[in-house]
């Protein structure tokens, strides 16, 4: 895990890096176009390519075209981001330029005023550049020396980003103390107490997810090889075969019993009907008879258990009074 983890940092860096070199264009698509001049003095092979002061490639090749005329020697292969040849019209001129009096040179295309638009594999007409000593301004030939010695003076006094990092030792120490932190911070997260160092030293966090997994598998072999109910069911098709017999058979039973004189007719409900309507009305006979319609039947029989009960009672207590001898 360690190896793997600092296996795809190394890549991610590697990559970032590289795209940072490459100016963000690695992967964009390129067109080719050449351009035929006289000296290739200070061009080489990575040197820029602009249009009116705009980065739009890199020289890609150089190298002797062959020709005898004067003005093309020397060819340049120039690879140009395909999407900025809209960019660049049919008549545009190209010349080579450098960055100040001592700057690194290339290749500046001039727009010109053609609707057309050059196509991936054409070529770009080259056009001399001036003589020094005629566009050199001396003036401002001094303002420049001039700011570049100030520029100087500073990084040697230690002034700005440049002379800080060349003559003071800040910057360096800030930028170490940086790095101390990070790497602190990595062995803190990779040390065995922290989570992170832990998930990655020991295979706890491994085990936690295989364990489930196997155990899934497991299930899934038995049940595949017929194993435990399940199984049984995706294997053999005896319990289908009875649930859908059981199913056939209630589905019979509920159509005989939907099929009987109760529910097909209404003879059963009207008897029914009939003989509870009888109930009721022998119910309603009774209830107005004399026997609930005044209280004397009800006082009779009370008066005549009432007599039973004293008689009873007085037999329990005095039994002789109702022993009679006959002397004959």
């Amino acid at each position: 895990m360690r190896v793997t983890v600092v296996a795809v940092a190394a890549a991610a860096i590697l990559a970032a890096l590289v795209y940072l070199l490459t100016g963000g264009t690695l992967l964009v698509e390129k067109a080719t176009l050449y351009l035929y001049i006289d000296d290739a003095t200070g061009v080489e092979p990575g040197s820029a390519v602009r249009v009116n002061g705009i980065g739009v490639g890199k020289v890609d090749h150089v190298a002797l075209s062959g020709s005898d005329q004067p003005n093309r020697i020397i060819r340049l292969s120039l690879k140009v981001e395909r999407n900025h040849l809209i960019d660049i019209p049919a008549d545009s001129t190209a010349q080579i330029s450098s960055d100040g009096v001592t700057g690194d040179r290339y290749v500046d295309v001039t727009q010109g005023r053609s609707p057309g638009r050059i196509r991936a594999g054409n070529e770009i007409t080259f056009k001399p550049a001036p003589e020094l000593t005629k566009t050199l301004d001396l003036q401002q030939f001094t303002k420049q020396l001039r700011s570049m010695d100030a520029t100087l003076t500073d990084i040697e006094q230690g002034k700005g980003l440049v002379g800080e990092f060349v003559v003071g030792t800040d910057m360096y120490t800030q930028t170490r103390k940086a790095l101390a932190d990070i790497d602190r911070s990595f062995r803190e997260a990779v040390s065995a107490t922290a989570s992170t160092g832990h998930m990655v030293r020991t295979d706890e966090l491994y085990h936690k997810i295989r364990d489930p997994l196997i155990e899934l598998d497991d299930r899934l072999a038995r049940i595949q090889s017929g194993q435990g109910q399940m199984g049984r069911l995706l294997r053999d098709d005896r319990q289908y075969t009875q649930l859908r017999d059981q199913a056939a058979n209630l589905r019979k039973s509920i159509g005989d019993f939907r099929g009987q004189a109760f529910f097909a007719t209404d003879d059963l409900y009207n008897s029914w009907t009939r003989g509870l309507g009888s109930l009721v009305g022998q119910v309603d006979r009774i209830n107005t008879s004399s026997a609930f319609s005044n209280s004397a039947g009800y006082e009779n029989l009370n008066g005549t258990l009432r007599e039973w009960r004293n008689s009873i009672h007085e037999f329990r207590t005095s039994p002789g009074k109702f022993m009679r001898i006959n002397l004959f």
